[in-house]
């Protein structure tokens, strides 16, 4: 059992991207990055993030990274993200609202408009998915989230003709909605739906550029072990302040083998598959995809001669980019059982997104999205984790390096509806940047009631950081911890403090994101018995209010609540 529990902790301590704070929901799926203590993640909003975990590596956001992984993420301009996700939910009838705390509802009704104060944003969200009958089963769902639109919303709604979403006249970064049908039984699990949605995406000059899709229409079928994805858009552009419309239908997806349960048993494992996209643009549409289309072919193989030893490697390639990424890893043999786990690992790509859009326009002036060249990724690590009873000790550390980091080199900044914007194209830093960095954790249970981890970790880099988009914060500290108290009330808390962060490029001097603390807490009264579940979150309690990416809004204290009935 012990030895079982060293492979769980080594699982995740070398995969830090499955490291998870605590049982704190996501305001939205997605949005997990927020939750976390581990890195640097800065919030522009649902559809705009950096995330990057301490010691994956190199100075890239993770959303940049394409992998296999992804693929059934949307791909928001140049970044995969999991919000928006329309990937059908278990059987279950859902609500959830909440609200920046601040807005007095009732002033609505007491307080003339012109008196009235600067309104706070909620979030909105219900949807069912029947059980199985026959195999057959039907869900819907309609969410939107307008938190983080409270700063830019003037600057938003000049350029659309009306409020942008199913519900209220916030202007949110994202409102979504749709219906259909699947059917599940143990060899198949398919579903197709249809629906339509208003979502911003922040672009490479600074821009939030409004998207309408009507209708966008999604279908997902796994037999065994295949998987296929096939997504088609017809999607709306538009800038009043300019009078400019534009419109693209888009057709994406994947096809993706992935190694089953007896491949898993050999020496060799092999997963292939080939991602797609297609687009017809007419109008202003202010992106471009080179030729209207790109197809990503790629094969994973995994070698793993002795139980001890793993070698890993993932290579796509076509007539554009190519890209590797490759590692091994070997667990070493120590006395008393105490786990450890040493490796190296390599990324080069000639694009960290082969499949994203390829150049900018705007004001009759074209922004490059790839440079000339690659980039080169390579890192070495260590893992440890131990147990003793119920207390468990682990850390990590790694060293990397990365020649020819995609950057952006700018040409001049302007100034566009009030905000801040950039000319230039996106570039190479064809020089060392190096990094170094550690965390240790201490980690403490007690059956299923009791679950507490306490965190801390830095990293140190060195060379042109000032010409990547982010300088990340050089260290955090963490803490949270689970309750369960009378087998039905689960209470989940994390408190953590992230250092300085810095933006270099989207403004002539750098954009400062101040250290603080941050405290998210929840509370979810369980019922299994009658598979209900219902839940309070606070997030962002202790932190100040603040920007945090620029042409972003604020990152505020809220609210949110949900109730949930499984079948």
């Amino acid at each position: 059992m012990k030895k079982m529990l060293l492979l769980a902790l080594l699982s995740t301590a070398a995969f830090a991207t499955e490291i998870k704070p605590s049982a704190i929901p996501a305001e939205m799926e997605g949005m997990e990055p927020e939750l976390r203590a581990d890195g640097t993640f800065l919030m522009g909003g649902p559809t705009y993030f950096y995330d990057r975990i301490l010691g994956a590596g190199g100075i890239h956001s993770e959303s940049e990274l394409w992998s296999s992984s992804k693929l059934r993420d949307r791909l928001l301009f140049n970044r995969v993200s999991g919000v928006l996700s329309w990937a059908p939910m278990d059987p279950s009838i859902w609500l959830k609202t909440g609200n920046e705390l601040g807005d007095m509802i009732y002033q609505d009704f007491i307080t003339p408009e012109k008196n009235r104060p600067m309104n706070h944003t909620p979030i909105l969200e219900g949807g069912f998915r029947t059980p199985n009958l026959l195999g057959f089963w039907a869900t819907a769902r309609l969410f939107q989230d307008d938190h983080f639109a409270q700063k830019t919303t003037s600057y938003r709604k000049a350029v659309v003709d009306d409020s942008f979403a199913f519900f209220g006249e916030n202007w949110p970064l994202f409102s979504s909605a749709y219906g259909g049908f699947g059917y599940t039984n143990s060899f198949v699990n398919a579903s197709v739906v249809a629906g339509e949605e208003y979502y911003w995406m922040f672009t490479g000059t600074s821009r939030w550029l409004p998207v309408h899709n009507k209708p966008r229409v999604e279908g997902r079928v796994d037999v065994m072990d295949l998987s296929v994805t096939v997504a088609y858009e017809d999607a709306e552009y538009q800038n009043l302040l300019k009078k400019e419309a534009g419109s693209r239908k888009e057709l994406s997806g994947s096809v993706y083998y992935k190694c089953g349960d007896a491949c898993k048993q050999g020496v060799m494992q092999m997963s292939a598959g080939m991602a797609f996209r297609a687009v017809e643009d007419s109008g202003n549409v202010y992106t471009e995809l080179e030729e209207d289309r790109v197809f990503w072919p790629f094969m994973e193989l995994r070698v793993q001669p002795t139980r001890r030893l793993t070698a890993d490697v993932m290579f796509g390639i076509n007539e554009r980019d190519w890209m590797v990424q490759d590692s091994i890893q070997f667990v070493a043999p120590t006395p008393k059982d105490m786990g450890t786990v040493v490796g190296v690992k390599n990324i080069s790509a000639t694009r960290l997104n082969p499949l994203a859009d390829t150049k900018e326009f705007f004001n009759n002036q074209e922004v490059e999205l790839t440079a000339e060249g690659q980039m080169s990724l390579m890192q070495a690590y260590m893992n440890f984790a131990d147990t003793l009873g119920n207390v468990a000790l682990g850390g990590r550390g790694s060293f990397w390096a990365e020649y020819g980091a995609e950057g952006f080199d700018v040409v001049h900044y302007d100034v566009d509806n009030g905000y801040r914007v950039r000319y230039g194209d996106v570039a190479r830093i064809n020089s060392w940047i190096k990094g170094i960095t550690g965390e240790l954790w201490l980690g403490m249970w007690y059956e299923k009631m009791f679950n507490f981890k306490a965190s801390a970790g830095f990293e140190r880099i060195d060379g042109e950081v000032n010409r990547a988009e982010v300088t990340p914060a050089e260290y955090y500290v963490g803490f949270a911890a689970d309750w369960m108290i009378r087998k039905s009330l689960k209470v989940s808390h994390s408190i953590h403090y992230r250092s300085d962060a810095q933006w270099n490029l989207r403004s002539a001097d750098p954009f400062i994101v101040k250290g603080d603390w941050y405290w998210d807490a929840t509370f979810e009264q369980q019922f299994p018995k009658h598979g209900i579940y219902l839940s309070g979150t606070l997030m962002h309690v202790l932190a100040n209010e603040m920007v945090e990416v620029p042409n972003a809004s604020y990152n505020s204290l809220r609210f949110i609540c949900s109730a949930k009935k499984t079948f």
